[in-house]
């Protein structure tokens, strides 16, 4: 019995980070902008077997990749969010230095916000934009207020074997966003 209960515990959570993995994969499914993000989602989804691999069709086009979005602060400072598990873990572990700050919305699904922060001091209008972006772009959209978890990258880790996007964080801050937008200015991809 003790045994059984172990490795039940075990599949127990194996189990709730597969759930957790393809909640993420059907939030960005929802945020996917073009057939790039789509396919991205889906080499995830074949590269952890949860999809069947195709077998590889001769003179088939190599597909775009897919990236993230960016966004300019009111106070011109450069913010980037990842569609899905590969760019959040591109965005926040090769692109974003020590310094810069982080954000994504509190035990859901979500995009990671990246603020740029070049050495200089953010100022709160950025922060709330940059949680406002956070918000949008999780699975808490639709709701009236969303709460944000932002740090400095720096105290981001992955977490062993983990799967992409996926990081532990133990000194944060908390805000609450409003999911909307429409003021902050879209920019060219990065």
């Amino acid at each position: 019995m003790k045994r059984t209960s172990e490795a039940a515990r075990v599949q127990l959570e194996a189990s709730k980070a597969d759930r957790d993995q393809l909640e993420a994969c059907l939030t960005a499914i929802d945020l996917a902008e073009n057939e790039a993000d789509l396919s991205e989602i889906r080499r995830e989804l074949t590269e952890y077997g949860f999809v069947q691999r195709k077998g590889i069709q001769k003179g088939k086009v190599r597909e775009e990749k897919s990236r993230p979005l960016s966004f300019i602060s009111s106070d011109g400072f450069h913010m980037y969010v990842g569609k899905n598990n590969f760019q959040n873990e591109e965005l926040t572990f090769k692109y974003a230095s020590g310094n810069d700050w982080w954000f994504h919305a509190k035990g859901i699904p979500g995009s990671h916000v990246i603020v740029r922060c070049g050495g200089k001091e953010v100022p709160d209008r950025t922060f709330e934009e940059a949680g406002a972006l956070a918000a949008w772009f999780s699975k808490g959209r639709k709701a009236p207020k969303v709460e944000i978890d932002y740090t400095l990258r720096r105290n981001l880790k992955k977490t062993n074997g983990g799967k992409p996007g996926f990081v532990i964080y133990h000194t944060n801050y908390s805000l609450m966003a409003v999911p909307d937008i429409s003021g902050i200015r879209r920019e060219t991809l990065i």
